[in-house]
Parts: structure tokens; C-alpha cells; sequence
């Protein structure tokens, strides 16, 4: 048997095991007249760079009035504003939350809580476009502000560079999954209709850390060394759902 006819009759063979796998799987039965419709789900997931940071700041005072306690965090976050906005203009601030409460002494007996001092607390969200500013914000504005959360994410315009691979892995994973639906029934990939797909993405974002690191010569010179910072990265996830039709 010459190498040619092998090929043949491997291949011959193989349909046949194809053929006799997908009349197991049925069973015995057949597709109805109309065929088979059903749902197929299909997934796709990109790792990308995070080129987007997000900056929580707060500031909190605690003075014997309100009035002294408002004018010292006032004073305080309008000093990290102009700290912040000498970085650079493409920052994005907005300010989330001012909240003031009374501070209460302690309490003997049935004594009646008194107020001996109040506390006020402001808070301010600050958007990083590039991630390479993070730290510059950070040796600049530390000391007057206190940071509570640093976070990294894709931007969305960034994401929407990654929508056309998306789509179409998700589109060709739920597409081969009806293929190999069809093939198991009986039926073949020319006999696969779309009807419907339905979309939903997702962003999420992989662990990183904080490093403070900076050369001996930035430790002496100042107090809030300029930290190097890991953007890291995410997992853009699309899954799509789509309804087929198997035709008899």
C-alpha cells in the first residue's frame, strides 16, 4: 500500500469513527423535521495593560468647634488640590464627600454625653489618564492628604482597541461549540443557522502592589520619597450567548 492510498484510507477511517460517534451519542434517535434549536455560550479573555489609575485622598481635623475643624480640613484639602493640579492638567479631580461629627467625652454614670470637639473629614478622587503620573501625585501631594485606595484599571478607550478580537473569539468559540453540537446529532457545520447573539463584558483587574522605592540621594533630599509603582494588568471578558438552529 503506497503512501497515498494510506492517507485515503486513514482518512476514510476516520470519518467513518466520526460517523459511527455521532450516531452513538444519538442514540438511535433522530433530528425532528424542523431541527434543533438551542443556546450556545462563547467566551473570550484578554490580558491587557492597565493605562488607567485611580487616586483616593481624604483629610480629616478635629478642633473643639466645627467652625475650627471645617476651616482646618478645608485648609488642608485646598493645599493638596494645588499640590496636585502643579503635576500636570490632565488629571481629573472631584471631590466625593464632607462629613462632620461630634466627638463625645467619656460618660460617668447617667451623666449626659457632652460634646467635646468635632471632627470633619473631606475626601477627593483623583483619575490618573497615565499611569506614569501616579507617582509624581503621590511625592508631591503625601504629608497634606492621606491615601486610602490606589487602584489600576484599562481605560475604556483603550478597551474599545480590544473590541473587534473580542467579538469575534467569542463569536468563533460559541460558533464552534454549535458545530461540534451539530456533528455530535447527526448534522454538519453547513447546517448550523444563527439566529440571535446576546453580549456582556467584563473588566477584572489583577492583584498589584504599592513598592515605595526611590535612590538614597531622594531619601535625604525629601521626606516622601517618590514610590515606582506597578500598574499591572486586567482581564477583559466577553461572553456571548447565542441561539442556533441545527437543520435536519
Amino acid at each position: 500500500m503506497n503512501k497515498m492510498t494510506q492517507i485515503a484510507a486513514a482518512g476514510a477511517l476516520t470519518m467513518a469513527m466520526s460517523a459511527a460517534m455521532a450516531a452513538d451519542s444519538m442514540n438511535g434517535t433522530t433530528l425532528a423535521e424542523k431541527g434543533l434549536t438551542l443556546n450556545v455560550n462563547g467566551v473570550a479573555s484578554i490580558t491587557v495593560p492597565n493605562d488607567e489609575a485611580q487616586m483616593n485622598w481624604s483629610v480629616s481635623a478635629q478642633a473643639k468647634t466645627l467652625k475650627e475643624a471645617t476651616s482646618q480640613a478645608v485648609k488642608a484639602m485646598n493645599e493638596g488640590l494645588s499640590q496636585i493640579k502643579t503635576v500636570s492638567d490632565a488629571l481629573k479631580l472631584q471631590t466625593q464627600s464632607m462629613n462632620s461629627y461630634p466627638v463625645y467625652g467619656e460618660v460617668k454614670g447617667n451623666e449626659t454625653p457632652k460634646i467635646v470637639a468635632w471632627r470633619v473629614s473631606q475626601s477627593l478622587e483623583v483619575i490618573a489618564p497615565d499611569v506614569q503620573l501616579v507617582p509624581a501625585v503621590i511625592e508631591k501631594v503625601n504629608g497634606t492628604l492621606a491615601l486610602n485606595g490606589l487602584n489600576f484599571k484599562v481605560s475604556d478607550a483603550a478597551r474599545a482597541k480590544y473590541d473587534e478580537s473580542l467579538y469575534k473569539l467569542a463569536v468563533a468559540d460559541a460558533t464552534q461549540r454549535a458545530v461540534w453540537i451539530a456533528q455530535s446529532v447527526g448534522s454538519d457545520a453547513g447546517k448550523v443557522e444563527l439566529q440571535s447573539l446576546r453580549f456582556n463584558s467584563s473588566a477584572t483587574p489583577r492583584p498589584i502592589n504599592l513598592m515605595m522605592r526611590a535612590p538614597a540621594k531622594a531619601m535625604m533630599d525629601s521626606a516622601v520619597p517618590s514610590p515606582s509603582v506597578e500598574a499591572g494588568t486586567s482581564e477583559l471578558n466577553l461572553t456571548v450567548s447565542a441561539e442556533v438552529l441545527i437543520k435536519r
